[in-house]
């Protein structure tokens, strides 16, 4: 089979419409030899509740069918592709080695084999010569502060330059070695480990961004953020901070063309000047740093409980003035779920 044949199929789920995300796994050579052993990936917990609610909003945008890939710190290489069986779980059954007992990565996804499993990896190098030619920019193995990444995702249009690259690396396709010790199925009780209030509120930040980015995995709210079919949290900008989330959208007579990108900013409580300043920030670094400052592609939204009069004012004034419409939404989760709601305007 060809190489472009190759390429045409690993498109194949975007030109059905479904989504398909692609997440990177960072590990050590060990850790990676029981993922592809056992057919499992995973990360670690934390001893503090906010940051496990972190962890869970990492491992929220994961679904069946999705592209994993491992990073192998040990010697800079990317490995894969594999695939995701079923939507991420938790469970403490010991699985990987670890120093401490109490680090046991519980917030797991089962994967198997896809059809391109390459044997030659790609070198860190590799991956920086991308990004030096503005072909990769949300691959990042540390987090803004210096924190390591122990997951992330990027982008469908970079995965097409990461396949590209493996296909050249790899002329000649080898059968993948079978998962030896397959990991049972899991029940997806991830969100189950959220931490939220009496009345389902969420606890933390974190708490709503992995509610927010599950359901992008579903495809709703389609009806508040147009077609978007591609998706993507804590997203890294030049200036030390990062995106909450950004939806992304193509042209569907053109899969290779963005026509659209939706800066979403979330915030637990009050949506204040501060957060508004924030979004502001992104939008414009997005306008400069990624589509030559054309604002028909750049669209920004704001999630909170409430708005302040400021927020709402601006908001308003802008639009009126200048054109440029910001979405304001409100969030409620209840025993029914995770909603989205435009505020009421007076």
């Amino acid at each position: 089979m060809s190489n472009t044949n190759h390429s045409d199929g690993i498109k194949h789920d975007r030109l059905r419409g479904d989504l398909m995300s692609v997440h990177i796994f960072v590990l050590n050579e060990k850790n990676f030899d029981v993922c592809i052993r056992r057919g499992i990936a995973g990360i670690p917990n934390h001893e503090k509740d906010q940051y496990n609610d972190a962890l869970i909003s990492r491992m929220a945008p994961i679904r069946k069918g999705d592209y994993i890939l491992f990073y192998i710190m040990d010697v800079k290489e990317l490995r894969g592709i594999y695939r995701v069986l079923d939507k991420p779980f938790f469970d403490t059954t010991p699985v990987w080695e670890s120093q401490d007992p109490n680090r046991v990565y519980p917030f797991r996804v089962r994967i198997e084999n896809s059809d391109y499993v390459f044997e030659n990896p790609i070198k860190l190098n590799d991956v920086y010569d991308l990004k030096d030619n503005g072909l990769m920019w949300t691959f990042s193995l540390q987090r803004p502060g210096g924190a390591s990444n122990t997951l992330f995702s990027i982008t469908n249009d970079e995965f097409q330059h990461l396949f590209r690259l493996f296909l050249k690396l790899n002329p000649v396709l080898t059968p993948p070695r079978p998962i030896r010790e397959p990991y049972p199925y899991h029940e997806p009780n991830l969100l189950s480990q959220l931490h939220l209030n009496s009345n389902h509120n969420p606890k933390y930040e974190y708490s709503v961004m992995a509610l927010l980015l599950s359901e992008f995995t579903e495809g709703r709210f389609k009806g508040i953020f147009g077609e978007y079919d591609d998706f993507l949290g804590y997203i890294p900008t030049s200036f030390g901070r990062e995106m909450d989330a950004l939806l992304i959208t193509h042209n569907p007579l053109n899969k290779d063309e963005v026509i659209a990108y939706n800066i979403v900013e979330v915030k637990r409580d009050r949506f204040d000047e501060d957060g508004l300043v924030q979004l502001l920030q992104y939008e414009d670094w997005f306008l400069r740093k990624k589509v030559n400052g054309d604002f028909n592609m750049v669209r920004a939204t704001a999630i909170a409980q409430s708005f302040s009069d400021k927020v709402v004012d601006y908001v308003e004034k802008r639009k009126q003035y200048e054109g440029k419409g910001i979405k304001l939404l409100v969030f409620s989760n209840s025993e029914h779920g995770f909603e989205l709601t435009p505020i009421a305007r007076p």
